[in-house]
């Protein structure tokens, strides 16, 4: 083990310093990126694009964008549109991951690489997301403080998306351990065509029937500001906190209005995730080998004094970084405890 442990730095340090290599190599002239994406309505989607376009554009690559308009068959449609057209990667950015394994597959078939964001597919050379598991036990924590540990909720989500049903499950993993917590009917959907409408109309409906509801979850960002117009409309923004997910321009300025009331959310940074997805392009270019899943950072925001309270969450690190944080008070020094 005394051995091992400065081969691995060593190739620790030689990874980081290839991964630092310069993408100016690259010519991309004449490669054409296909990006299918499920719909433009929010920040997730723009940013995500933009960053792929920021990265892939200056290097000569022509990146060709189709969007379903919220409709997960014209998502697969644009996918088999690419392959048709023989372009040189796709990526795939968002979605109801499930729908484009049959896609990826014969994309694959097609000796086209695939880049799934915000899901892992079959056939794909990698899978980009951030921590959505960690994310909705954030959402899930926020929400039995809000409620201290008592109350009904209900629950909002898209179903088909995987990297959705991971946040509410996470959530509902921590509010099912408090007796005096309740869910409200079963999880409401919500469609991914109109769902700042469908967010209004499903909770006015709820609070409605159910007065005492003191907390609303949402799976993603632009249900919750139809969320937030039903409670003003019905005067609850003080009685009811909003749970959400994703980062979004809507969901931020709806949060920082002065009748904003209890509202905290977990995020991620799409634009990092496009990044990623662009320089695996590069990579695989330049014939490297990229993860076959790779993880983004992601956050929890709130509107309260809630976020300086300390939030513990997952930290990223090497055997001797961990040691030094974690086991080195007690144990002393890690070369001294390997002698």
């Amino acid at each position: 083990m005394k051995r091992v442990l400065p081969f691995l730095l060593t190739v620790v340090l030689l990874m980081t310093l290839c991964a630092g290599a310069t993408a100016d190599a690259v010519d991309g002239a004449g490669k054409v990126v296909g990006v299918a994406t499920q719909h433009m309505g929010n920040a997730w989607n723009k940013n995500c694009v933009q960053a792929i376009k920021d990265t892939l554009e200056p290097l000569g690559f022509t990146v060709e964008h189709q969007d379903g308009g919220g409709d997960t068959a014209q998502q697969v449609a644009a996918v088999e549109n690419f392959i048709t057209k023989k372009v040189d990667f796709i990526i795939v950015s968002g979605g109801e991951g499930g729908a484009f394994n049959e896609a990826s597959l014969k994309a694959r078939d097609a000796g086209i690489p695939v880049i799934g964001v915000d899901m892992f597919l079959d056939g794909a050379i990698t899978g980009i997301m951030c921590d959505n598991w960690s994310g909705g036990v954030q959402m899930g924590i926020y929400a039995a403080n809000m409620m201290q540990g008592a109350g009904k909720y209900i629950l909002l989500d898209t179903s088909g998306w995987a990297t959705l049903l991971d946040r509410g499950e996470a959530a509902e993993s921590v509010l099912s351990s408090f007796s005096k917590i309740s869910k409200v009917g079963e999880t409401r959907e919500v469609a991914a065509s109109d769902p700042v409408t469908q967010g209004y109309d499903v909770t006015k409906a709820a609070l409605t029937a159910d007065p005492d509801i003191k907390a609303v979850l949402v799976t993603w960002n632009m249900p919750a500001v139809g969320v937030y117009n039903a409670l003003l409309e019905m005067n609850k923004v003080e009685d009811v906190t909003i749970i959400s997910a994703d980062t979004g321009d809507d969901v931020i300025s709806a949060m920082l209005e002065d009748t904003a009331g209890h509202w905290g959310f977990m995020g991620q940074n799409s634009y990092e995730l496009g990044t990623m997805a662009a320089n695996s392009v590069i990579t695989t270019l330049q014939g490297g080998a990229v993860p076959f899943a790779q993880i983004g950072t992601s956050y929890f925001v709130s509107n309260d004094d809630y976020v300086t309270g300390g939030i513990k969450t997952v930290k990223i690190q090497t055997p001797a970084e961990h040691w030094s944080e974690v086991l080195q008070p007690v144990l002393g020094p890690l070369e001294e405890y390997l002698k």
